[in-house]
């Protein structure tokens, strides 16, 4: 199969190539950002630099496409860069998509959608309260770019969009993540919100959904949560002291006493029961092998970090 990956050179991207190519897939990568050509040699990969949002970038490599995986998205807080870049760029590619009559059209979107958890597990049918989310203008155009993709399917575009909270490969991105690792490093406590975390999704745990969706386009027109394993930001805070052989301990508040990062004091469990039983997926580990990987993905990351400001 022919695919088009956008973001290509992103974290989730770089982990994604490399087994689409694996698989016998034939993959164009783009993006605004040069690196991933380099990266990877390989007779099925070709590089196309250039932004989503210009019409003359998408369009030439959407053609012949047989399914776009659409990853490329900015993380901007500014409503002008959302509209003029992000979602400029997604309507774009949808347009190519419907005109260049591709097959299947995979958008990543995001558990920032749902805005804040009103019920546990956060299942697809939750509300979409996106003015509560942590960052709402981004979970704005999350939602609207979403909507778009449903719009496109009443003009025979095929599409599925996979909404996720963290994703993690070798290594794991993450602003607080690194400060905490800092924090750690430095002998300071770390603390953390008590009964609260997040449904991690590890890199080959997305790529055998997207694997395991172009097998089965039946799927389209559907919004599937996608999870690997939940983790308390307690087992998280462990894994980290770990990793830096921090002494300052870890301090557990009761979440009606917390006073920290509002976006930590939630209970981010998605309910991914929907792709496994009408797709047919299941993980490729279990929640013990998730909470390991996430642990060498943190020290990969600590490991990094280290080296960088050697």
């Amino acid at each position: 199969m022919r695919i088009l990956v956008t973001g290509a050179n992103g974290s989730v991207g770089r982990g994604l190539i490399p087994a689409l190519l694996d698989r016998g897939h034939q993959v164009i990568g783009l993006d605004k950002e040069a690196g991933m050509e380099r990266a990877i040699a390989h007779p099925r990969f070709s590089f196309a630099r250039g932004p989503v949002e210009d019409w003359a970038t998408v369009e030439p490599v959407a053609a012949g496409a047989e399914a776009i995986i659409h990853l490329a998205w900015s993380f901007s807080d500014d409503p002008r860069v959302l509209v003029e870049q992000d979602l400029r760029g997604h309507a774009l590619l949808l347009e190519a998509a419907a005109r260049h009559k591709v097959g299947h059209f995979v958008y990543t979107s995001t558990a920032v959608v749902y805005g804040k958890p009103s019920r546990v597990p956060v299942e697809e049918d939750h509300p979409l309260n996106v003015l509560a989310a942590r960052k709402p203008a981004y979970g704005i155009a999350k939602e609207f770019a979403e909507k778009l993709v449903m719009l496109a399917g009443q003009t025979g575009v095929s599409s599925t969009i996979l909404r996720f909270w963290w994703a993690f490969g070798e290594e794991i991105g993450g602003r607080h993540l690194r400060e905490m690792l800092q924090m750690s490093a430095d002998g300071k406590s770390l603390a953390v919100p008590a009964g609260c975390g997040g449904s991690f999704l590890s890199q080959d745990d997305f790529n055998l959904a997207v694997e395991t969706i172009l097998r089965r386009p039946a799927a389209t027109g559907r919004v599937f949560n996608l999870a690997s394993a939940y983790v308390t930001w307690e087992e998280v805070a462990r894994m980290i002291v770990e990793v830096t052989g921090g002494t300052g301990g870890i301090q557990v508040v009761p979440r009606e006493a917390w006073t920290g990062a509002a976006f930590l004091a939630d209970r981010w469990e998605l309910d991914d029961r929907r792709i496994r039983e009408r797709v047919g997926f299941k993980p490729c580990r279990e929640p013990s092998e998730v909470r390991d990987a996430l642990r060498q993905a943190i020290g990969a990351t600590w490991a990094h970090l280290r080296a960088r400001h050697a």
